[in-house]
């Protein structure tokens, strides 16, 4: 053999001994010494400054940047006015800049992590054959010389040279980047390696057919893997809950910028001093900035992503999770997401009137015809294959055949085809070849000319009466819940089928019977569809089932109420020729089953449902899938059924393939945004009482209650644990009684705002501010004296007010818990970071009075036990009239 040759120049028959392979694939000591010689099949790229960056990054943001540039000014006024500590002023804001930068990339690196495991749960995994088994490994095991096995939806994991194909049908966007189907074939070919019809490269598709190819690079030494190391690491764009946030804290700190400064001009104007003007902007700025809130967003995203995985829900984009939880409709398959897809076939009816057969050699017969038309693979563990192919092996070898043997009569399969519906194969048997189609009976019908009610017997002409009669039959049968696949053939004479197309073949079929497949409702699918009616969540079904059996189906899962005739089902020939005005009406009139449809209408469906307005999850498992996957606002894939291609166009996963996960993840979506607008509703309630005693100081010859050191240790230092508990509270019970949210709605709306700062945020403010005055009334001050910063009086004075907010946040935290319910009722030790953050707060708030280094970092003083306890009143003053807000609002 001629070494200098390329891969693709090599016959089929060489290829083996070119690569050091086998037909029967290698063994496992030559898997071993090949990973170790070449490593694992990965293209990752190890980005070592990532972190590094990250850090860096987050001293970039909006708030830190404000912060740095407070602590700049701060550190002028000490200059042009010494003595007034500003520059201890502004080393603490700088100090509060990095550990929120610090912190912000703690959070970061947590999410990043959490969404590093979610990668975990579905590894990419291929079909090998090792040791003269076909078996299933992890992608990145993949090693020269193995004998990969393709077929369509598989993306190919490694690049390997082709030794057998059938009708295998390649995409090759990934690569090239044009997205365009190229059909490939085994044969030798003189051509540049980029251009040759015979290699299969890593990170494309397969978009129809199978066959099989020996690996020749693996990792980064594939075509994609070099691609790979050229680019640089694919970092993730921020979902637009994220971005919705970013914008919210921009919008805080530009009001609070604009609020500061003109505070600091209207000093100016009254005659105040620098260091008072000052103080009072540095104070506005940071009370109205809500510190820490951003990452925190992004680490509630992630962790209860995680909790969806638990529940089989992959989800794959953190931007998913959000549109999750305002879904409107949800369009699913049926086999395998409403059903088991364990597909058993219960009946073999004669034609045309699809009677069971009184004879077993008809019934076998039969099967040998539909077994010809299927691909499936005997493995270790069984048979392999689509579930349908494989229900009709495992029928065939139960009922007595050999599937060996009968195997070996196969000449040539035609694969299964979306759009025909249908697949065909050809077969010899007793010095005849058998030419045969197994699909939907709609497909096959027009090709039909006879019948064959007794297999034994002669054929006889099919008129269209005797049509009719089949067509009746089939919807008998497919009325209770089967599903019905037609079998026909035609005998070919000699050299008739050679390098024949299935078109070609298809005429004068010879329909031979019929086979109905059972496959049982999964228990757990009528409740979770009954979940999604309470929650105002439409349920529709899209099959390429016979109408019939569809409405039997969505009767018995729930979609459709039993004794619903066929005005909620539409057909895929009906469809087709709907506009989208006309489909957007048959919606609005409850149509809720698809039938007999095609992926590619799926997105006319998606289409339809967007203009109307909905957030819709489709569902889907086959390459013709991913453009809906794409086109909805979540593309759901199947974890087990689902083909690579499907998995990677969709932004969440199916662990299990079922349904009701569907259900539980809207679910876990909807608390996800209702605990974010929680702890958002919680930060910013805290930041009322640390607003007005600012504006009272700039209005009023009174000194100032609260500050700035004691506004940032509330935000950094006490408000960060209890948000974080917040963004980890398990889905309200009653969430799923809600109808969804509009997509629209953003964080800050006006009841929030109102709420936050009107009601909850002034309460605080009054009783801390009530207290402070009360402390200093009870020392001997009188209105217009003022008071050094070091004065003892004042400082107790603002440790009071300081302790107040600190406990009453405690009553805010617990009201958050719920929209209508107390929040005690949960029980605070379910959630150990609520706890965790009461426990910090009440500490704390003893710390700042009677703890003396507390007392001197934050410049506050002892006061009475007494009026401690007042402190303690705030409470249940802020959770009781918040409670009958609550009842009020629940009752109008």
């Amino acid at each position: 053999m001629n070494k200098a040759k390329q891969i693709q120049n090599v016959n089929p028959d060489e290829v083996y001994s070119y690569l050091a392979s086998r037909p029967e694939g290698l063994n496992d000591q030559e898997v071993e010494e090949r990973l170790l010689e070449v490593g694992k099949n990965s293209v990752e790229v190890r980005d070592q400054w990532k972190w590094v960056r990250s850090l860096l990054k987050q001293f970039t943001n909006f708030f830190t940047i404000l912060l740095n540039a407070s602590a700049v000014i701060c550190f002028i006024a000490d200059n042009i006015q010494p003595g007034e500590s500003m520059n201890v002023l502004g080393w603490a804001l700088l100090g509060v800049s990095f550990l929120n930068a610090l912190f912000s990339f703690v959070q970061e690196y947590r999410a990043e992590k959490a969404m590093e495991a979610l990668k975990k749960f579905l590894p990419q995994r291929v079909r090998v054959r090792r040791n003269g088994n076909n078996v299933e490994i992890l992608a990145e095991d993949l090693v020269p010389g193995d004998v990969l096995i393709v077929s369509e939806g598989d993306r190919i994991a490694a690049d390997g040279r082709l030794v057998k194909s059938g009708d295998l049908v390649i995409n090759n966007a990934p690569l090239t980047g044009e997205s365009k189907a190229q059909s490939l074939h085994e044969s030798a070919v003189e051509k540049r390696m980029s251009e040759s019809e015979n290699l299969v490269f890593a990170g494309c598709s397969v978009f129809k057919g199978s066959g099989e190819a020996v690996i020749f690079a693996t990792g980064i030494r594939t075509e994609f893997g070099k691609l790979a190391q050229l680019s640089q690491a694919i970092r993730r764009s921020p979902s637009p809950l994220e971005y919705k946030t970013g914008r919210m804290v921009k919008t805080l700190a530009i009001i609070a910028v604009s609020m500061g400064f003109s505070f600091f001009l209207y000093g100016v104007f009254s005659g105040r001093s620098l260091w008072v003007n000052l103080v009072f902007m540095m104070g506005i700025i940071v009370a109205t900035v809500p510190e820490g809130l951003l990452p925190t967003f992004t680490l509630s995203l992630a962790i209860g992503s995680l909790r969806m995985a638990k529940k089989n829900v992959l989800v794959k984009e953190l931007k998913a999770v959000e549109a999750l939880g305002a879904v409107h409709v949800i369009c699913t398959d049926k086999t395998g997401t409403l059903t088991h897809n364990q597909l058993t076939i219960t009946h073999l009816g004669d034609a045309p009137a699809c009677e069971k057969f009184k004879d077993n050699g008809s019934e076998n017969f039969l099967l040998k015809l539909a077994l010809s038309a299927s691909e499936v693979r005997k493995t270790e563990e069984g048979f392999s294959g689509d579930p349908l192919d494989v229900s009709v092996a495992d029928s065939y070898v139960e009922k007595g055949g050999d599937f060996a043997g009968f195997e070996k009569n196969i000449e040539k399969h035609f694969a299964f085809d979306v759009e025909k519906r249908r697949s065909a194969g050809i077969f010899s048997a007793d010095s005849q070849k058998f030419f045969v189609v197994k699909g939907a009976w709609v497909a096959i019908r027009p090709f039909i000319s006879g019948m064959q009610a007794d297999l034994s017997a002669q054929p006889v002409k099919a008129d269209e009466e005797a049509l009719e009669k089949a067509e009746a039959a089939i919807r008998k049968v497919a009325a209770t819940g089967l599903r019905v696949i037609a079998i026909a053939y035609r005998v070919l004479a000699e050299g008739d089928y050679k390098d024949a197309k299935q078109d070609d073949l298809e005429h004068d079929l010879i329909l031979a019977g019929f086979i109905g497949i059972e496959d049982p409702i999964r228990k757990e699918v009528p409740p979770a569809v009954k979940k999604c009616q309470d929650a105002g969540i439409d349920v529709i079904m899209i099959t390429g089932d016979h109408p019939d059996t569809a409405l039997a189906i969505a009767q018995k899962s729930g979609i459709a109420v039993d004794g619903q005739d066929k005005a909620g089902v539409l057909t895929g020939d009906i469809l087709e020729e709907l506009t989208q005005e006309q489909l957007i009406e048959a919606l609005g009139k409850g149509v809720s089953i698809f039938a007999r449809t095609t992926p590619e209408q799926k997105m006319k469906i998606v289409a339809a449902l967007k203009a109307m307005d909905k957030v819709v999850a489709m569902t889907g498992d086959g390459v013709n899938d991913a453009p809906a996957l794409k086109a909805a606002d979540v593309g759901v894939a199947m974890g087990k059924k689902g083909t690579d291609v499907a998995r990677e166009s969709a932004q969440i996963v199916l662990l299990d393939d079922n349904f009701a996960s569907i259900v539980a993840g809207v679910e876990e979506g909807r608390a996800i945004f209702s605990n974010i607008k929680k702890f958002t509703n919680y930060v910013l309630v805290g930041n009322g009482p640390e607003i007005l005693p600012y504006l009272i100081y700039i209005l009023l010859p009174v000194p100032l209650a609260l500050t700035v050191i004691q506004i940032l240790s509330i935000d950094l230092g006490t408000n960060i644990i209890p948000s974080m508990g917040l963004g980890q509270e398990p889905p309200d019970p009653k969430e799923m009684r809600r109808p969804p949210r509009d997509r629209s709605e953003g964080l800050l709306t006006r009841p929030l705002i109102i709420h936050s700062y009107l009601f909850l945020g002034l309460l605080e403010a009054l009783w801390s501010i009530f207290l402070f005055f009360f402390v200093l009334a009870g020392g001997g001050w009188e209105y217009g004296q003022e008071l050094a910063s070091n004065n003892a009086l004042y400082r107790s004075a603002t440790g009071i007010a300081l302790s107040t907010i600190l406990l009453m946040q405690i009553g805010n935290l617990i009201g958050r818990r719920f929209i209508y319910r107390s929040g005690l009722d949960m029980g605070i030790f379910k959630n150990k970071l609520i706890f965790f953050g009461i426990i910090i707060q009440i500490v704390f708030s003893w710390a700042v009075l009677y703890f003396p280094p507390a007392q001197k970092v934050l410049a506050t003083g002892p006061v009475s036990i007494e009026i401690y306890f007042l402190a303690w009143l705030g409470i249940p003053l802020i959770f009781g009239l918040d409670f009958i807000r609550k009842k009020v609002v629940q009752r109008h």
